[in-house]
């Protein structure tokens, strides 16, 4: 009986170690799947995941913001002031024809005599021959030429404080084309001695006049007598008479008593 029973316990021991084994055991048919690290994504694969964050930490830091985008708000800049007359002038002589001047004055003259002073002005376009041929052609007149640049609206002043002057032409004329445009004045001296005149072009640009070409020419005058005694009568026309009728009241009362003695005898 002891013996049975303890075959019996040992049945037993072995089909329960049996059963257990074969449920521990994995099914052949449904392999278990590999095991993967923690964090996998199904998009980037499990290396690149280092590779990133090591980027990340040494890329540089975004640039600040421009100071133009703060200042977005900020008021605008105020206009440039207007340009000068000068840099105007400046400006615009850089655009300016190159031309000639000619002109003739006396070279010597008497008081009480006029004379005719002329200036001729022409682009590069007319001839020097043609701009003196354009000068009146008066006996003991000098005509010398100079250059001077053009513009389309041109002045030609002559001043002296020496000449009474008398225009004869416009003050202001046109300078175009190929002939030339002139100008002309009679002068006449005041008084004697060497004497000056001031011949001047003047360019016309944007409402703004400048001397750009000048002359200056010394006239020598001399005394005409005959032009003397007119002047010297015509200012002292009252002590001429009284002189004359002192001398003439004189005479009478000289002659008047030369004859009352020769009445008496």
């Amino acid at each position: 009986m002891r013996k049975s029973t303890l075959v019996a316990a040992t049945l037993l021991g072995s089909f329960l170690i049996l059963s257990g084994v074969s449920c521990s055991a994995p099914k052949a048919s449904r392999p278990a799947p590999p095991e993967q690290p923690a964090g996998h994504g199904d998009v980037m694969p499990p290396t690149e995941e280092p590779r990133q964050r090591t980027e990340a930490s040494i890329a540089p830091p975004p640039p600040p913001p421009h100071p133009v985008a703060r200042a977005s708000h900020a008021a605008p800049p105020p206009p440039p002031p207007p340009p000068t007359d000068d840099q105007i002038i400046e400006s615009e002589v850089a655009h300016l024809r190159k031309g000639n001047l000619a002109y003739s004055t006396p070279q010597k003259m008497k008081t009480g005599q006029s004379a005719r002073v002329a200036a001729s002005i022409g682009s590069d376009e007319v001839s020097m021959q043609a701009l003196q041929s354009s000068l009146p052609k008066e006996s003991g007149q000098v005509a010398q030429t100079a250059g001077t640049p053009v513009s389309t609206k041109m002045k030609m002043t002559l001043k002296s404080a020496d000449f009474d002057i008398t225009d004869l032409s416009s003050e202001e004329q046109i300078v175009a084309g190929n002939t030339p445009t002139t100008w002309e004045w009679d002068i006449t001296p005041r008084h004697s001695g060497q004497l000056r005149l001031h011949l001047a072009a003047v360019v016309e640009l944007k409402d703004i006049s400048r001397d750009f070409t000048t002359v200056d020419r010394d006239i020598a005058v001399q005394v005409d007598p005959i032009d003397a005694a007119r002047k010297f009568a015509s200012g002292n026309w009252q002590w001429i008479l009284t002189t004359l009728g002192a001398g003439l009241v004189a005479a009478w009362k000289f002659l008047s008593k030369r004859k009352k003695p020769q009445t008496q005898t």
